[in-house]
């Protein structure tokens, strides 16, 4: 694993987007005071989750972020990214590669990513747990964390320990393992008050329960007396009504023996005797008929009250309902009201979830146009730099072919104006003769002419061969020739003054072409500014949206949980209402059953007494013809008076009997009815379930009073304490459990906690034990000679102990670490933190001017330490000693082009000494 880059936007004074690449290997950063070397390790702190901005050197977080210039406008926001390669798979990762990414916004909002993946500091914390890596890890040493390291408290002191022991992630599981514990404890603790506050309603509901069990049994023995006390009655009427039954058949026996003397004794008036006794018997049968209707009547009116009284109870249960069910209407309407008015905010919140979704669309396509325009922009200002490079280069290269024409040119004039004078008077002697001969050619040429005018042909022949142009043409030529030759050396178009011309040309082409390429990139750059701020403003936005469609997902959330809190309110409802119109139907077809029991009743006594009417009629005519027959016998009965006497003794004996056993039947009647209704049982039923046993009737009263008299004392009675309390004991033996179960996990997270201790404890003692032998080894090597070793502060708590530094250089006692120099502590916080990279090298490692308090000997022994660990670490060395950095296999050199604006430049040693070299090569050349 090795740091392969650091890209930094917005932090600090790197305003512009800087990515810095990492080599294996010894990598030194330069650069003159307050060009900001120093916020690249911060950084680094920074994107590992450091919290404290002092130990960012700031007041407070957002100073991280750049604040902009006179002119450079603010940052909205600071982001930093440091990617590591991971082949061989250091981190429990499994990606080829790790890429850590923090952003920080003005408001305050930080974001971490893992792997361009939204994710929390503590994730990023526990990924680096135990690597050596991290923001107070020994993978990054700056000038105030020596004295940190040296001056902090022994217990302060031992985290550094720790990370190379690997015992971090321990402390971590144990720090959860001891949150475990205490949240167990305090679940413990919260059951515990929670099974307290149940005891005393659990005690209530158990007298309560006791109290219901206690009614329902006094109940149980007053039905009980009551059945029994129905069954003596009954028992009793039925042999009061047995023994009536056999008195009048013993009267009626007797009365017809009478009849039979009076018949033998009187056969002269037998047929009227026999008509009298028929009416007689009439009379009494009509007599008996009107007193069962009588009873009877008054049975039925009486169960008429009876029902009536029902009918009136069951109509007021009935209106109770219907108003119960008026109530729950009216709260199912409100509560759908409500939950459509909850759907309509949905759909409105969907709306505008849509609505944002679109707008976010808009503005990442609006962002990456914006990127693309960027890219764009900066392509072309990198041709047109390349373009203006390549013009530089040719521009001198013309320049260079400039000064040699114009070299070239004053040499051919020199040359030609020494010729010049040697070649004057043969030019001059030339110029006459040729003059000489062109006038005598001219005068030659006018005599031919005028002879051919006057036709004097052979004369002007003669005159015109006189003329030699061919060899006046040679002497021209010659003399022509030799002044083309000057006039070609400065203005022919291969001429010296020509080439110099065009290379002038060239040259302003070139600065014309410059002007307008730099008038291009500043073009460009400012579309480049424009497009970023676009660009940050488009990025705030999509925040902002996100962070309402946030919101709106959250409300929508809740929406849905009050629509099925309301939809199960209106089902509980439903629920109610349907069990209120099953109670009423049943209800309703009671009461309209007695109505109708009733209606046929009343029927029944009209029609009964309309026939008691028309009996009562009968009766009165039928006595009427007896009297007539008694007056029509009367004469003739003398000598039986005293038998008639008898017979008319026994009639009102008879009729009272017969009275008294109808009076009986209908009680009985009346019994069996009463039962049935109250317990649902018949008279044969109640005579199989008594019939066997032995009843006290004053017993039974007693039994009955006192149950009726125990259940007085009770009091009210809550019929429902029986079930509350069974609920109430389940959930109180469900707590019992929970509270085992609770004792149980403790145990097991005290087991867990001592095996981390031990573990952790045994790692720590070991690497320990491994520093501190290398601490003297390192300390003696970088010292050259002297003693130093580490204690721990508490022996026998190694896991609480703090650690001791006694370091004594050559020639020196040294009882306490603050007497040492600055190079003392220097270099012994170096000695410190190579003897733990020498149990647990860290990957890489940040030194921010540790060296500034050494001598140049002290520098050339760190150097050579540095020498021997850069293989294993990469070294990220901020300095300004030359011996330090002339180690380094490359360079970034930080800069301050633009005031308050930090740039990286960067260069490896082994192509600076080769660049070196040509130069040198090239030179020497020359020269």
């Amino acid at each position: 694993m090795h740091l392969k880059s650091l890209s930094i936007v917005g932090f600090k004074t790197f305003a512009d987007e800087t990515e810095i690449n990492f080599d294996p290997g010894f990598t030194a950063v330069v650069g003159p005071n307050g060009s900001g070397k120093s916020n690249i390790v911060d950084s680094v702190k920074w994107v590992f989750g450091e919290k404290s901005a002092k130990g960012l050197r700031g007041e407070k977080m957002d100073d991280v972020i750049f604040h902009g210039t006179e002119s450079r406008r603010p940052a909205g926001f600071s982001e930093v990214s440091i990617l590591f390669d991971n082949d061989d798979h250091f981190f429990n990762i499994d990606y080829p590669s790790v890429k850590i990414t923090r952003r920080l916004y003005p408001d305050g909002e930080n974001e971490y990513y893992l792997n361009d993946i939204r994710t929390t500091r503590k994730d990023i914390e526990k990924t680096l747990l135990d690597t050596g890596i991290g923001k107070s890890s020994y993978s990054i040493l700056e000038q105030g964390r020596v004295d940190q390291i040296l001056n902090s408290k022994p217990e302060e002191r031992r985290a550094i320990f720790e990370e190379a022991a690997g015992v971090s992630r321990f402390k971590l599981d144990r720090k959860e393992a001891t949150k475990k514990l205490d949240d167990t404890n305090q679940n413990l603790l919260r059951i515990q008050d929670i099974m307290n506050s149940m005891v005393k309603d659990l005690e209530v509901k158990e007298k309560q329960s006791e109290k219901a069990e206690q009614y329902f049994k006094l109940k149980s023995d007053l039905d009980e007396s009551d059945k029994n006390l129905r069954f003596l009655k009954l028992r009793d009427f039925k042999r009061r009504m047995k023994k009536s039954d056999e008195e009048l058949l013993e009267i009626r026996e007797k009365n017809k023996s009478i009849l039979s003397l009076i018949q033998n004794e009187t056969n002269l008036i037998s047929e009227k005797e026999t008509t009298k006794e028929a009416k007689e018997r009439e009379i009494a049968e009509i007599d008996k008929k009107l007193f069962d209707h009588l009873s009877k009547s008054q049975i039925q009116k009486e169960k008429i009250a009876k029902n009536k009284t029902f009918i009136l109870e069951y109509e007021l249960r009935i209106g109770e309902i219907l108003s119960a069910l008026e109530t729950e209407n009216q709260a199912t309407i409100k509560l759908e009201v409500e939950k459509r008015g909850i759907e309509l905010e949905n759909e409105r919140q969907r709306e505008i979830q849509t609505t944002l979704q679109q707008e976010i669309q808009t503005l990442e396509s609006r962002r990456v146009s914006l990127e693309l325009s960027i890219k764009e922009e900066e392509k072309s200002i990198e041709e047109k730099e390349g373009r203006i490079g390549e013009n530089e280069k040719r521009h001198i290269t013309l320049r260079d072919k400039q000064k040699t024409v114009i070299f070239e040119l004053i040499q051919e004039l020199e040359n030609k104006k020494r010729e010049s004078k040697e070649g004057e008077e043969i030019r001059n002697a030339d110029k006459l003769e040729l003059l000489s001969d062109l006038e005598l050619y001219r005068k030659n040429l006018e005599l031919a002419l005028s002879h051919l005018e006057r036709t004097q042909v052979s004369e002007g022949i003669s005159q015109l061969q006189e003329i030699n142009f061919g060899q006046y043409s040679e002497k021209l030529s010659g003399f022509l020739k030799r002044e083309d030759d000057f006039r070609n050396l400065l203005f022919d178009k291969d001429g010296i003054l020509s080439k110099k011309e065009s290379i002038d040309q060239e040259i302003e082409d070139l600065i014309l072409e410059n002007e307008n390429l730099t008038r291009g990139i500043r073009d460009h750059q400012s579309n480049i500014i424009l497009h970023r701020n676009h660009r940050e403003e488009t990025r705030t936005h999509i925040v902002e949206i996100e962070k309402k469609l946030l919101e709106s997902n959250s409300r929508l959330e809740n929406q849905q949980k009050e629509i099925a809190v309301l939809d199960e309110r209106i089902e509980e409802i439903q629920k109610r209402i349907l069990g209120a119109k099953e109670q009423e139907s049943v209800i309703r077809e009671k009461k309209d059953s007695l109505e109708k029991e009733v209606e046929v009743l009343e029927k029944e006594i009209e029609e009964s007494y309309q026939e008691f009417l028309s009996m009562s009629r009968i009766l009165e005519s039928e006595k009427e013809t007896l009297q007539s027959l008694v007056e029509e016998i009367s004469g003739i009965k003398s000598n039986i008076t005293k038998n008639q006497e008898v017979f008319q003794n026994l009639l009102p004996l008879l009729s009272e009997k017969e009275r008294t056993s109808s009076a009986l039947k209908v009680q009985i009647d009346s019994l069996v009815e009463e039962l049935y209704n109250d317990y649902s049982l018949t008279d044969s039923e109640l005579e199989t379930e008594r019939g066997a046993l032995d009843l006290d009737q004053k017993a039974e009263e007693r039994r009955l009073r006192s149950s009726k008299s125990e259940i007085q004392l009770l009091g009210s009675i809550n019929p429902l304490a029986i079930e509350e309390y069974r609920n109430i004991k389940e959930i109180y033996e469900h707590n019992l459990k929970q509270k085992i179960d609770i004792e149980s996990s403790k145990k097991d997270i005290e087991e867990v906690l001592k095996r981390i201790n031990e573990e952790s404890e045994k790692l720590f003692q070991e690497t320990f034990e491994k520093i501190k032998q290398n601490f003297q080894e390192t300390f003696s090597t970088l010292f050259n000679g002297g003693r130093a070793t580490l204690e721990l502060t508490e022996k026998e708590d190694s896991l609480n102990s703090g650690v001791e530094i006694m370091a004594e250089p050559p020639g020196k006692h040294v009882q306490n670490l603050r007497l040492l120099s600055g190079g003392e502590k220097s270099l012994t916080a170096i000695a410190l933190l190579f003897a733990i990279y020498m149990v647990k090298p860290s990957p890489f490692c940040f030194l921010d001017e540790i060296d500034a308090a050494l001598d140049e000997a002290n520098k050339l022994r760190f150097c050579q330490i540095l020498d021997r660990f850069k293989d294993k670490t990469q070294f990220i060395v901020v300095s300004h000693a030359q011996s330090t950095i002339s180690r380094a296999n490359a360079i970034f050199g930080v800069t301050n082009e633009e005031p308050g604006i930090s740039k990286i430049l960067s260069l490896r040693l082994d192509e600076a000494k080769s660049l070196s070299k040509q130069i040198s090569q090239k030179t020497g050349t020359d020269n």
